[in-house]
């Protein structure tokens, strides 16, 4: 099967569930949280972030996001059937890759550290809590591998660039 074919077949089971194909992989990346934490765990941790403004208010309600879970989950393990577990493995670890670059691409404030990594933040404060950690961390334990934040950043829209860098020490 082509990775098209793969698409369309997803397409299809998101359409019969009413989703988007982002939704209904939101929706199965859940599922596979439940298989292997639990559903308590999973939904208090890893509660879906879906597109649709009524899935999200499903998500956001314990007893309609098990209703919606219960209700799709035969869905869920007919789409595994279907695509055989390899390619189903993979459509979800792409889905868990895009859904952490959404994640990232929303946060507005962001570290950069001395190595060069980026560490986002949805919040301003969230951001300056993570530097006075790491600073702390790296006082408290010199030879430790605390990152080393270098600069604080800001963007103007959601996975714009980063238009402030203000030198941590500044």
């Amino acid at each position: 099967m082509t990775t098209q074919t793969h698409l369309t077949i997803t397409d299809a089971y998101a359409a019969r569930a009413g989703m988007s194909r982002y939704d209904f992989l939101e929706l199965e990346a859940f599922a596979s949280k439940i298989d292997r934490e639990g559903y308590r765990y999973a939904a208090e941790h890893y509660a879906p972030s879906f597109e649709a403004l009524e899935l999200r208010n499903t998500a956001d309600d314990p007893q309609s996001l098990r209703s919606l879970y219960r209700t799709h989950r035969p869905a869920v393990d007919a789409w595994w059937e279907e695509l055989g577990g390899e390619m189903a493995c993979d459509m979800h670890n792409d889905h868990i890759d895009e859904s952490r670059q959404r994640a990232d691409d929303a946060c507005l404030w962001g570290v950069r550290c001395t190595d060069g990594h980026v560490v986002h933040y949805s919040t301003e404060e969230g951001q300056k809590q993570f530097v006075a950690r790491l600073t702390q961390g790296k006082k408290d334990r010199p030879d430790s591998h605390y990152r080393v934040p270098e600069a604080l950043l800001h963007r103007e829209v959601p996975g714009g660039k980063w238009t402030t860098e203000t030198p941590v020490n500044a």
